[in-house]
């Protein structure tokens, strides 16, 4: 398994792995490949975009992804790196992909001057609060998570106060 930044190469794989994602976490609401596809490679590898993907490809396949960024500033005038995304195809968890996707971003992060590497996850999803526990990763209690979602994000943007 070779693990390293997208490249265009792995567009139609990512994307695939991208459904698979949708189709997990959305059920019958998932998108389809072509809108997955389109925002690939309109948002997330757009001109506009921060996000750095990585991959985890096994005989030219996207088995496994990491969605980062690097942010600013952090402590001590360093960066932070952020994870939107981890995600490991159905038919490859278990394998190990998850956690040497884990070790890649984190060298990745100290390459680049990152005080710290910070991630959510969602509190129902047990299985993936369990591996990121059993890697040594501590929950951060002293943070709250905020956010504006659908008609509260366009209430709020729109309010003129």
């Amino acid at each position: 398994m070779d693990i390293r930044l997208f490249q265009s190469d792995d567009t139609e794989s990512l994307a695939d792995l991208l459904l698979d994602m949708s189709r997990h976490y959305n059920g019958d609401n998932a998108s389809t490949r072509d809108l997955v596809r389109r925002n690939l490679i309109e948002n997330i590898l757009g001109d506009d975009s921060d996000v750095h993907a990585v991959v985890a490809v096994s005989d030219r396949r996207v088995v496994g992804m990491a969605m980062i960024s690097i942010l600013y500033p952090a402590p001590k005038e360093r960066a932070q790196l952020f994870m939107k995304e981890l995600y490991v195809a159905t038919d490859c968890r278990s394998q190990g992909v998850g956690l040497q996707l884990m070790k890649w971003v984190a060298r990745y992060g100290i390459a680049r001057n990152c005080a710290r590497f910070d991630w959510t996850v969602d509190n129902v999803n047990p299985r993936a609060v369990e591996f990121y526990r059993s890697i040594g990763a501590t929950h951060q209690q002293d943070k709250l998570y905020f956010r504006f979602a659908g008609d509260d994000l366009q209430r709020f943007a729109d309010d003129d106060r």
